[in-house]
């Protein structure tokens, strides 16, 4: 497995020590959305998830069943060479269909942002990452509107040009 270009840029990124203890809550409850260079990496496991845009492809619980990629001890069996999404949760970036600006939320969901377990120094250099990395807006966009329960908290935004 190639790791893709954008993953790459996160993979400072060790929650190791931050989710061991962690009741594996979102490889139980989410799916991690594929970039598109991630698609060919993750073809034997994924999923389509329909968008009122697209269709995008998607990786981890799915009917009820946990990630395929979570072992026995709630650990991932593929994390470092995992996708975009789970590097980067529980910090998540949607696109604003109104404004253009790509947002970047929190999700209150994370256990570790529950107990404050996770470091505000960690999440800011997640966010500058995203303030640097292309991102292609389509797949932003489909990203955005791929339906799953989160309970987000906007801590930035990255304006886009028109509305600089």
């Amino acid at each position: 497995m190639n790791l893709g270009n954008v993953a790459k840029e996160l993979s400072f990124i060790d929650f190791g020590d931050i989710c061991k203890n962690c009741e594996a809550n979102c490889c139980r409850r989410f799916y991690a959305v594929l970039l598109p260079e991630e698609e060919l990496l993750f073809k034997e496991s994924s999923f389509t998830v329909s968008t009122p845009l697209g269709a995008v492809k998607a990786i981890g619980s799915r009917n009820g069943k946990p990630c395929p990629y979570l072992s026995e001890d709630n650990l991932c069996k593929i994390y470092s060479m995992r996708p975009f999404d789970c590097r980067i949760w529980p910090v998540i970036m949607y696109y604003d269909l109104k404004t253009g600006d790509k947002v970047i939320y929190l999700d209150l969901q994370c256990p570790a942002v529950i107990k404050n377990t996770l470091s505000k120094e960690v999440v800011d250099k997640v966010i500058e990452v995203l303030k640097k990395i292309d991102v292609d807006e389509e797949w932003l966009k489909k990203y955005t509107l791929a339906p799953w329960p989160n309970t987000l908290k906007e801590i930035t935004r990255i304006n886009s040009p028109q509305n600089s």
